[in-house]
């Protein structure tokens, strides 16, 4: 036997390879955030005025605690949330506090849900 006659249907197959239909690839959530410069900035809508209050408190808190740099201002039921990057770019630091700023607003939102 030749290797030329075992490896026959490997050096014969065709190269086009096609995906499965049961095949799906992973698709990535986009952010909210907006991304500038050395900044992210993203702006929370309140219809409750107790969920605005509760959500500038734990915002406070949290800056507190946080080793990024963020500035916070509110108007009316609005507060806009910028975080101003340390480093020349984004990092993982800041991409972490802005999710964690996601799950304040959320914990706020359930914890005073009537």
């Amino acid at each position: 036997m030749h290797l030329r006659n075992i490896m026959s249907d490997y050096l014969n197959e065709t190269k086009n390879f096609e995906v499965e239909n049961s095949f799906k690839p992973l698709t990535v959530k986009k952010s909210d955030w907006t991304h500038k410069e050395k900044k992210l900035s993203k702006s929370f809508e309140f219809t409750i005025t107790q969920h605005l209050h509760a959500f500038i408190v734990e915002l406070l808190k949290y800056d507190k605690e946080s080793p990024t740099e963020i500035e916070v201002r509110f108007r009316k039921n609005k507060v806009g949330v910028i975080i101003h990057a340390i480093s020349p770019q984004i990092t993982e630091i800041e991409l972490e506090a802005a999710k964690n700023i996601d799950k304040i607003k959320k914990d706020v939102v359930y914890y005073y849900a009537k």
